[in-house]
């Protein structure tokens, strides 16, 4: 069996930002509120931008990337503890929403 070859998360962010991939998700949402230095949002706006998606969108992507990589270093156990998902932490999912990043074919 010949394995067909799958981009990382980083991989396929950066095929959104430089217009030669797209993506669309649908997920349970949290609201919640963060402040960012500005050196580091005005980057994260700018990735929005040039990804033609939302800045919330793009926040989500990023933290997506970084928790893959960090996950990948992480020892087994506690990669798969930090996964465990409980029932308040469901219960804390206020909404499902959708999301499109990067240009429309």
């Amino acid at each position: 069996m010949i394995k067909q070859y799958e981009p990382t998360k980083a991989e396929h962010l950066a095929g959104v930002i430089a217009g030669t991939a797209n993506t669309s998700t649908s997920m349970a949402t949290v609201q919640r509120s963060h402040r960012f230095p500005l050196h580091i949002f005005v980057v994260i706006e700018n990735l929005a931008k040039k990804a033609d998606c939302s800045v919330s969108a793009m926040i989500n992507q990023l933290l997506e990337v970084g928790m893959e990589s960090l996950l990948k270093e992480l020892p087994q156990e506690i990669a798969q503890e930090i996964h465990h998902v409980t029932q308040e932490q469901i219960d804390k999912a206020n909404s499902s929403v959708s999301q499109t990043l990067g240009k429309k074919k």
